[in-house]
C-alpha cells in the first residue's frame, strides 16, 4: 500500500528551492513595477503594460549610436516577439524577467562552486534580488535594458573559468562585452582570480600564468574587431565619435548643482552602500580564505575602475551603472558577511541592547537622521511618489544603524565581562 511520506516531499521541495526563490522575486519585481502608484518603464502610472513606450525604447536602442552597437537584447526581444506572436512590450517583459530569473539561479550555482553551503547560496540569491538596481530595475532613472543579459553572460563566463573551460569563457565574455562594453572593466578582476598571478610568487611570469592572462584578454581584441565591422557596416562611426566626445559633459550633469550632487552620491550608496558597509564590518571578525581574498580584491579593483568612469562619463542617477563590481560579491555575500546580518535575527539582542536607555536614545537619533537623509536630503530626479527609492534608502540606513548599535553593544558587553 502506498504511504505518503512528507519528508520525501520536503526533500524534493528543497531541491527546487532556488527555482522558487528566483520565480518569487521575479514576480515581486514585476508586481512592484505594475502597481497603480508606480511610474515605471512597464506601466507608466497605470496597471496596464505600456506597449507604446516599451516599443519606443526598443527602437531607441536600435537607432541611437551608443546603444545600437549593443544589439543582443533587442534581437532577443524582437525574436521572441516574432516566435510567440506577442507585442514588443510583452516580449520586453518576458525576455528581461526570464533573464533575471536565470541570473538568480546563476548566483546560486556560482555560490556552490565557491564552497558556499546550500543555505549561504540561497542567501546570496536573495541578496542579489534585494540589490537596489535589481529590485527596481525598470524604474526611471534606473532604466535597465541590457543589464540582465549582461549579468547572465558574465556569470556564465565566470562559471566557465571556474570549470577551466577557457574557450567557452572567450565566447561568453565576448558576448557579454557586446551586450554592454562595460563588461571590460571586470577583466582586471578576473585576472586576479583566475590567472594565478601573484606579486609574492617567485615564478610570477611562468608560461601557465602568461597563457591564462592572454586567454583572459582574448575577448578584448575580438570585441574591437566586432565593433569596427559593426560601425563600418552600419555607417554610424560619426555619430558614435560625436557622442563619445560629449561624454565628459555628464560630469556637470552629475555634479553641476547641489541636488544633482546629492542624487549622484545617494545613487552610488543605494547600490553599493549596504555591501560596502557589511563587507567592512565583517572584515573585522573574519579571516578570508585565499579564494575569498581574490574575489574581494577583484570587487574592490572593479569598484575603483567602474565608479570614476560612471561619475565622469555617464549619468550617475542611473544607479544600475554602479552595480557591475557586485558581480564578484553576489556569490560570496553569505560567506563574507552572513554572520553580520545574522545579528539582526537575534530577538534577545534587541531586548538586551535597547533595554539600555542609551542605546534606545541612539536608535531614536539614528532613525531621525536616516529619515532626514532619505526623505529630506535625497530628492530623486523623478517624483518620489512614483517609486519606492526613499523607502528603500530609509530601510537600508535603519538596518545599518541597528547593526552598528548591536556590534557596539556586544563589544561593550564582552569588554565589561573580562
Amino acid at each position: 500500500m502506498f504511504t505518503f511520506r512528507p519528508t520525501i516531499g520536503y526533500c524534493a521541495m528543497k531541491g527546487y528551492l532556488q527555482y522558487f526563490i528566483s520565480f518569487l522575486f521575479v514576480m515581486l519585481i514585476y508586481g512592484i513595477h505594475m502597481l497603480p502608484v508606480s511610474d515605471s518603464m512597464l506601466n507608466e502610472n497605470n496597471t496596464k503594460l505600456s506597449h507604446v513606450f516599451l516599443a519606443s525604447q526598443i527602437r531607441y536602442h536600435q537607432e541611437f549610436a551608443p546603444f545600437a552597437r549593443r544589439p543582443l537584447t533587442s534581437l532577443l526581444i524582437e525574436g521572441s516577439s516574432g516566435i510567440f506572436g506577442i507585442t514588443l512590450g510583452e516580449s520586453f517583459v518576458l525576455v528581461n524577467l526570464l533573464l533575471l530569473f536565470y541570473s538568480g539561479l546563476l548566483v546560486y550555482k556560482i555560490s556552490l562552486k565557491l564552497n558556499a553551503t546550500r543555505g549561504q547560496a540561497l542567501f546570496n540569491q536573495v541578496f542579489y534580488f534585494f540589490t537596489f538596481s535589481i529590485l527596481f530595475a525598470f524604474f526611471p532613472p534606473v532604466f535597465s535594458y541590457d543589464e540582465p543579459l549582461q549579468y547572465c553572460l558574465i556569470m556564465l563566463g565566470i562559471l566557465a573559468l571556474i570549470r577551466e573551460k577557457w574557450l567557452h569563457y572567450v565566447l561568453l565574455f565576448l558576448l557579454a562585452i557586446i551586450a554592454r562594453e562595460s563588461s571590460l572593466f571586470l577583466i582586471p578582476g578576473l585576472a586576479i582570480i583566475f590567472s594565478g598571478f601573484s606579486l609574492k610568487s617567485k615564478n610570477m611570469w611562468s608560461f601557465s600564468i602568461k597563457r591564462k592572462l592572454l586567454l583572459l584578454l582574448v575577448p578584448l581584441p575580438l570585441y574591437f574587431i566586432y565593433l569596427g565591422i559593426f560601425l563600418w557596416a552600419t555607417g554610424i562611426w560619426k555619430e558614435t565619435s560625436e557622442v563619445a566626445a560629449n561624454r565628459l559633459s555628464c560630469y556637470f550633469q552629475n555634479f553641476g548643482t547641489y541636488a544633482s550632487t546629492v542624487e549622484s552620491i545617494v545613487s552610488f550608496f543605494l547600490v553599493l552602500g549596504p555591501s560596502l558597509y557589511f563587507l567592512y564590518m565583517g572584515n573585522k571578525n573574519k579571516i578570508y580564505s585565499a579564494m575569498e581574498k581574490k574575489y574581494v580584491q577583484a570587487f574592490l579593483l572593479a569598484l575603483v575602475i567602474n565608479t570614476p568612469i560612471v561619475m565622469v562619463a555617464a549619468l550617475s542617477r542611473e544607479s544600475r551603472l554602479f552595480a557591475l563590481p557586485l558581480i564578484f560579491l553576489w556569490p560570496l555575500a553569505g560567506q563574507l558577511f552572513g554572520k553580520e546580518l545574522a545579528l539582526l535575527k537575534r530577538l534577545n539582542l534587541y531586548l538586551n541592547c535597547f533595554k539600555d536607555w542609551r542605546y534606545s536614545v541612539l536608535l531614536l537619533v539614528l532613525s531621525l537622521i536616516s529619515y532626514a537623509v532619505a526623505y529630506r536630503l535625497y530628492i530623486p530626479s523623478f517624483p518620489s511618489k512614483d517609486n519606492f527609492f526613499n523607502e528603500y534608502l530609509f530601510v537600508m540606513l535603519l538596518i545599518m544603524s541597528v547593526h552598528f548599535l548591536f556590534v557596539n553593544f556586544l563589544k561593550r558587553t564582552m569588554g565589561a565581562s573580562r
